[in-house]
């Protein structure tokens, strides 16, 4: 069915006349009968000028000059038909253009493909700057449903940042349909006229930014592009006053995708919105801007890990450019999956800037990337609420709450400023709040670019830095302390974990001896039972050096009480050397600390001697315990607090010893003064010990039902070094009346356990185990 002349008997006499609707309704039935397809009955039109082409200009033209008359009367019908049927201008169809107007609405001679193909869809669409799409798949599905016939949206915005891939998203989603047109295909929506008009000003290339001298910045620019996309010079000649009303009549005569780029940077937004608002209902409009709009928004954030890892390949590829897998790595940590960052630092290497030049110039605010991505945003902004809190924002490393925030920017008095300048921040696509967890979010470019801002101004910075100080001392004395005051509140701890580290980080820099002092004392606890902190004895050491610089003695005795405590549980040679002469330093400046302190202080030499196996020696120091806290006339609870401790260890003497009636009997005595006082630790801990004693004495359902109750409340209080002396229980257990499979199991957990937490005695313990299994 390539020539219309070949494979279908058409009367000589159509050639001189309009088709008559009951013989085009027997040519679309016998064209469905031939491709097993129906065609809507708008094909009519498409179908006739197509059998106009397809059966032969030439064809027609030599019958028709049979007879003069009856050519120059059936070629005035034939120009007038297609005039009508192309919706050309009336008389504008003669004999030394018609094959130019029917091959510009996609006919060729001879040629009837498809009825799909018989008509051109207009199209203005810039070719791709990539090979492949990378990435988007939810945003475009959601994108490509809501350009569908079936949704109801008219306008659709698709929001982000600059630089994060807006316009190449909307214009992906273009092509797909406007191929889907083409072709006839399913996979998209089918527009018969798709326009793109864009206002933005600027470009990024790998050498510079540059300003774009063409470009639709108004409304009657936007007018101009949609008479050139749909050849209707009518729209331009009308004037100014009649161009609405030409261009909504343009559009409603076929299905048309609108695409407004860049409407942040139109001049006349408000007639833009107000013509886009009142198009008619077979118009879809597709805008694209740094601002958030309330038309269906689709938000566009950075690439997730994945993607941006495969961008950033099937650039290099493209540019010839060689990167390992951590090269990879360290571009999308710096350019913060930002696609537009990507490509621009690829392309710098391609011009022979070192990798590592290149990560360094994209942190820059005045770098090219920073300026294209943000410049725009914040100029407007500048010195205003939006903007204090934007570099507010940036000294938090993790996701600050609103409160933090407000706070550091010197806006707490102020909820009205801090609510508006937030929500202009989400407007501009700065920063997102996430519902879930009530944060503010930041992508990592924007947080270096609102960095610099700040430290261009260094009197808000040193103001900030010491409001965001103070916010989160004022936050460990709420929520830190001892577990068995404050247990419930340490999964706050945890959710500031990253920047509770930073505070203390910056402080040192700074050389805030007190601070530190003040916040580490504080979250010690936390940090050593609860936490993840590699560095807590280089911390504590550092403190122990400037509390005896200063001839500050009662914070030290406290920081080397601490430190003493990590390295009893090391329990290597070295770490038990190293913590007793501590100890022995700390016992003659004793006095410099209360009461309460010394029962600590005796109670960490007493942990240091059961771990020498110095039974004797370390109930003599049981007893200096015991007598300090009488001494100290505590409180009923804090007596408790105090006595607990003196309890624990002479049980765990007796366990040592092999004493285990009396080690039991102390234990049980132990978790009823630690109910009393809700210290779960405690009671976790010795019903651990109660578990061991039930294996000793071989009570095998005794031992599994305190092993099963115990390792689900380590777990859900995250104690790691509980966790990890359950699975070491667990393992005996298994040992002595399970499998070896599940031994090997619960010793290889307990091993990790205690090699992370550098409790190297016991981890060999482990091992040797499971040696022998």
């Amino acid at each position: 069915m390539s020539d219309q002349s070949e494979g279908w008997n058409l009367p000589k006499s159509w050639n001189r006349r309009v088709l008559k609707d009951w013989e085009i309704d027997r040519l679309l039935t016998d064209l469905e009968a031939r491709t097993r397809k129906r065609y809507r009955q708008n094909t009519r039109k498409d179908l006739l000028l197509g059998l106009l082409c397809g059966y032969g200009i030439k064809k027609i033209s030599k019958d028709l000059h049979k007879d003069n008359g009856v050519v120059r009367a059936g070629l005035s019908n034939i120009y007038r038909d297609i005039e009508t049927l192309t919706e050309e201008p009336n008389y504008s169809v003669k004999s030394s253009n018609l094959v130019y107007v029917l091959e510009r609405y996609g006919y060729r001679r001879g040629c009837v493909a498809s009825v799909a193909n018989y008509r051109r869809i207009p199209s203005n669409l810039p070719a791709p700057t990539y090979t492949q799409f990378v990435g988007r798949e939810e945003e475009m599905e959601t994108l490509l449903q809501r350009l569908s016939l079936n949704h109801a949206a008219h306008m659709i915005t698709v929001h982000g940042i600059g630089g994060v891939g807006k316009t190449a998203l909307v214009l992906e989603a273009a092509r797909l349909c406007l191929k889907a047109s083409c072709e006839n295909l399913a996979d998209a929506s089918k527009f018969e006229a798709i326009i793109f008009t864009s206002a933005k000003q600027q470009e990024l290339v790998p050498n510079r930014i540059f300003q774009r001298q063409q470009g639709q910045r108004n409304l009657r620019g936007i007018f101009r592009e949609i008479a050139n996309t749909l050849d209707d010079v009518t729209i331009i000649q009308s004037p100014p006053s009649e161009q609405f009303d030409r261009v909504r009549r343009s559009l409603s005569r076929q299905r048309s995708l609108l695409i407004v780029d860049n409407m942040e940077t139109i001049d006349d937004r408000d007639e833009v919105i107000d013509f886009l608002y009142n198009l008619p209902v077979c118009v879809k409009v597709v805008i694209t801007t740094r601002e958030r709009m309330a038309l269906l928004p689709i938000s566009l954030q950075n690439l997730p890990l994945n993607d941006g890892l495969q961008l950033i390949q099937q650039q290099a590829k493209e540019k010839s450019i060689t990167l390992n897998e951590q090269d990879s790595k360290d571009l999308y940590a710096r350019t913060g999956g930002i696609p537009l960052a990507i490509v621009y630092a690829l392309g710098q290497v391609s011009s022979g800037y070192s990798l590592t030049s290149v990560l360094t110039q994209l942190a820059l605010a005045t770098g090219d990337v920073a300026s294209f991505c943000f410049e725009q945003s914040v100029q407007g902004i500048i010195e205003q609420p939006p903007h204090q809190l934007l570099m507010s924002l940036a000294i938090f490393p993790d996701f600050p709450l609103q409160a933090a925030v407000a706070e550091v920017a010197g806006l707490t008095a102020a909820p009205d400023c801090v609510n508006l300048g937030l929500g202009r921040l989400q407007e501009l696509s700065l920063i997102t709040h996430n519902q879930k967890t009530g944060r503010y979010e930041m992508l990592s470019l924007t947080r270096e670019y609102a960095l610099a801002q700040l430290a261009a101004d260094p009197n808000f910075e040193k103001e900030a830095r010491e409001r965001w100080v103070k916010w989160y001392l004022d936050f460990a004395h709420t929520y830190a302390g001892e577990d068995w005051e404050k247990l419930i509140y340490y999964n706050k701890l945890e959710e500031e974990h990253g920047n509770l580290r930073a505070v203390l980080y910056w402080c040192k820099d700074q050389g805030y001896y007190e601070q530190v002092r003040d916040l580490w004392l504080l979250l010690n606890h936390y940090a050593n039972l609860y936490a993840d902190w590699d560095e807590r004895l280089d911390w504590l050491q550092w403190l122990i050096e400037e509390s005896k610089r200063r001839y500050e003695w009662s914070s030290f005795v406290k920081i080397a009480i601490r430190k003493s405590w990590l390295l009893i549980r090391e329990c290597s040679e070295q770490s038990l050397k190293e913590a007793e002469e501590i100890l022995q330093e700390t016992w003659v400046l004793r006095h410099h600390a209360d009461l309460c302190v010394q029962a600590d202080l005796a109670e960490s030499i007493v942990r240091l001697q059961i771990r020498y196996k110095n039974y004797e020696n370390a109930r003599h120091w049981l007893n200096i315990e015991e007598e300090l806290v009488h001494e100290a006339h505590l409180d009923q609870y804090k007596h408790i607090r105090y006595f607990i401790p003196v309890l624990y260890h002479r049980a765990e003497i007796f366990y040592k010893e092999g004493q285990y009636a009396e080690a039991k009997a102390l234990f049980q005595q132990a978790m009823q003064s630690a109910e009393q006082i809700k210290w779960h630790r405690v009671i976790n801990s010795a019903q651990n010990w109660l578990a061991d004693i039930a294996i000793r004495e071989g009570d095998r359902f005794a031992a599994q039902q305190l092993l099963i109750q115990g390792l689900a409340v380590a777990q859900s209080h995250k104690n790691k070094r509980r966790l990890a002396r359950y699975q070491r229980s667990r393992a005996y257990w298994e040992k002595k009346w399970g499998s070896p499979e599940e031994t090997q199991k619960f010793a290889i957990k307990a091993i990790d356990s205690f090699e992370h937490l550098g409790m190297t005695l016991d981890a060999e313990e482990m091992q040797f185990l499971l040696n022998c299994s």
